[in-house]
């Protein structure tokens, strides 16, 4: 059964709002888009149907400047946060995610808040540091959906211009979110008409944000999206708490 106009009417906004951010930031979608969907519907249809879209737009923001990824950061981040996604899928097992959840927010929001204010303070990290961050970002992938703050921390950390960090990131959370993808199917959150319906309307108003954001991603400053990364590093992290607690 197809989906209705209210459930149309309720993602579609918020898909665009999540693609937007997205395409500014290279991460941070489903930091928007998880919580305020899921205010109306339940979590599991929630994750399903934005992570067909977080897919996408995955995708376009990686093919759209592929020479901008910064390989040798790539090849570290990569395999960790791969590996990393496998160790997030055991310790769910063994660990109480709330608790989790509760100390990474904390961190992710303190780091975030300090960030903002000392920003000249903060050092130019080597390149070593890729293997901690790929590999706590896969963690956080598989146990709270959440990838995108360990590599938005390093990558702001690295002496890269805005595009290079953009990039790096999207082919790095792409990875994540097609492991993912895989990790749903299996399980058989995908195998619902449902949400794939639901998901194929939202396309076009991710895609209409995406190219929106890449006309304001392109008169920014490096540091005026190191800025809106550190915000939404507030963002994420207020999100995660809010999740732990509630």
């Amino acid at each position: 059964m197809p989906p209705d106009i209210t459930t149309i009417l309720i993602f579609v906004p918020i898909a665009f709002l999540g693609a937007f951010v997205y395409g500014v930031t290279g991460f941070g979608a489903g930091l928007i888009t998880i919580p305020l969907a899921s205010h109306f519907y339940d979590v599991p249809f929630v994750l399903a149907v934005f992570a067909l879209l977080d897919g996408v737009n995955a995708v376009r923001i990686t093919l759209s400047q592929p020479r901008a990824v910064v390989r040798e950061e790539a090849l570290r981040l990569i395999p960790c946060s791969v590996i990393g996604v496998t160790c997030g899928v055991v310790l769910l097992l063994v660990l109480p995610a709330r608790v989790m959840m509760l100390a990474l927010g904390a961190f992710v929001l303190l780091f975030g808040i300090y960030s903002l204010f000392n920003a000249r303070a903060l050092p130019v990290i080597g390149m070593r540091w890729a293997y901690v961050a790929g590999l706590s970002g896969g963690i956080t992938s598989a146990m709270f959906g959440a990838g995108g703050p360990p590599y938005a921390i390093y990558l702001s950390m690295r002496p890269h211009g805005k595009a290079a960090m953009r990039a790096t990131l999207a082919v790095t959370s792409l990875v994540s979110v097609a492991t993912r993808i895989v990790a749903f199917a299996l399980t058989g959150l995908l195998s619902s008409p449902q949400v794939w319906l639901t998901a194929l309307p939202m396309i076009p108003a991710a895609l209409l944000a995406l190219w929106v954001a890449e006309r304001v991603h392109q008169v920014l400053s490096r540091e005026a999206v190191l800025r809106v990364i550190r915000l939404l590093l507030c963002v994420s992290g207020l999100s995660l708490v809010y999740r732990a607690v509630s």
